[in-house]
């Protein structure tokens, strides 16, 4: 039975092959360098309009995103009224059994606190939704900052919500 493939032998006959390639006859070969019309006449692009930006919402917009605003402040206010007693019970809690009346009393109260949060949720899904709309619409990037700063001071409300809530719960056990 031969071998098919020999190590012994394959390595010159691979060595042979590689070297051939480099003895190729004199002649003109194509060469790296800069064509003439790569040099001489680059290809640019065409210098972009200076983009005129929004300084101010459209009044549409701009009662769309006081609504949410009107809601989310509304739940914030809520949510921040409900706080002290919440925080109260579930710190008269903190070490008691599973389901005792005091735990029991205090994971209600934690999870009504939850749900008082609900609106300023959804006023950033909402704002996140038009926003998205908008974007799709093409509108200006001033219009974006603009309507980044609402959404800005409402997703940093709702991420301290969660954090004090995350909190209560892990001090609740």
């Amino acid at each position: 039975m031969s071998r098919v493939n020999r190590p012994t032998h394959s390595l010159p006959v691979i060595a042979a092959l590689l070297l051939g390639g480099c003895s190729l006859p004199d002649g003109e070969f194509p060469s790296l360098a800069k064509r003439p019309y790569e040099t001489d006449n680059p290809v640019v692009e065409p210098p972009a309009e200076s983009e005129q930006l929004s300084t101010a919402l459209p009044e549409e917009l701009a009662g769309l995103v006081d609504q949410m605003m009107a809601r989310h402040q509304r739940a914030e206010s809520a949510f921040r009224g409900a706080l002290g007693r919440t925080r109260q019970l579930v710190q008269s809690a903190a070490g008691s059994a599973t389901g005792s009346e005091s735990w029991a009393v205090a994971q209600v109260e934690l999870s009504r606190l939850d749900s008082l949060r609900g609106d300023s949720v959804a006023a950033l899904s909402d704002l996140d939704a038009l926003i998205s709309a908008q974007r799709e619409k093409g509108i200006d990037s001033g219009l974006l900052r603009l309507l980044d700063r609402p959404k800005s001071v409402i997703a940093n409300d709702v991420a301290a919500q969660a954090a004090e809530i995350e909190a209560l719960s892990r001090l609740l056990g």
